[in-house]
């Protein structure tokens, strides 16, 4: 999960997110910014947040980037 967390907050990175987003991203998802990788319930709360949000600058890209 954990791994998944980074992989998934370097494409949001990529996509124009600023790390400050992403960390409120994760604050809001799970109360901290950094989940703890042991508590299985904040690092899927983490993933779907960041990929709800990863999903949502591609649909951005695809649309406004022609």
């Amino acid at each position: 999960m954990e791994f998944r967390i980074r992989e998934l907050s370097r494409k949001l990175s990529f996509l124009g997110y600023r790390n400050f987003e992403i960390r409120r991203m994760l604050e809001t998802a799970t109360g901290t910014e950094r989940p703890d990788p042991g508590n299985r319930r904040q690092c899927r709360a983490a993933v779907a947040v960041l990929e709800k949000y990863e999903r949502l600058g591609s649909r951005y890209m695809r649309t406004y980037s022609k």
